[in-house]
């Protein structure tokens, strides 16, 4: 788990040197002030992060768009620019609903799922909402 935030930290400090150099270029070419919320807020359609540990390269990659079907261990989503994508889902997966831990069995067609996964593994993490 620190791994992970660690990670996550170097990739956020990434992206707050890239704003200070562009900010130094040019005040129209500084991103928002929020990076966070800009980046994976809900304009996001899909991102893919590269992130090095330890000397070993990790993909990750987040999807976000309306839940158009499941099945068992499947989400079908279509993304913020129409494209519809399959994604596997983890048996093991951290589902939350609202915020709050939820079963599989209780995400619905038509909510906002934002899903995580490493590379082309299942996912690992699905945040809904209505």
């Amino acid at each position: 788990m620190k791994t992970k935030r660690s990670q996550a930290l170097w990739a956020v400090a990434a992206l707050l040197l890239v704003n200070a150099v562009l900010i130094a270029a040019g005040p129209g070419l500084a991103l928002p002030g929020n990076l966070g919320n800009y980046f994976f807020g809900p304009r996001l359609v899909r991102a893919e992060v590269l992130v090095r540990d330890s000397g070993a390269l990790h993909v990750y990659r987040v999807d976000r768009g309306t839940i158009r079907g499941k099945s068992p261990g499947q989400l079908v989503l279509r993304e913020g620019d129409g494209t519809l994508v399959t994604i596997a889902v983890a048996p093991t997966a951290a589902i939350t609903l609202q915020g709050r831990p939820a079963a599989f069995n209780q995400l619905r067609r038509g909510m906002v799922a934002t899903v995580i996964r490493e590379g082309d593994a299942p996912a690992a993490e699905v945040r809904a909402g209505r």
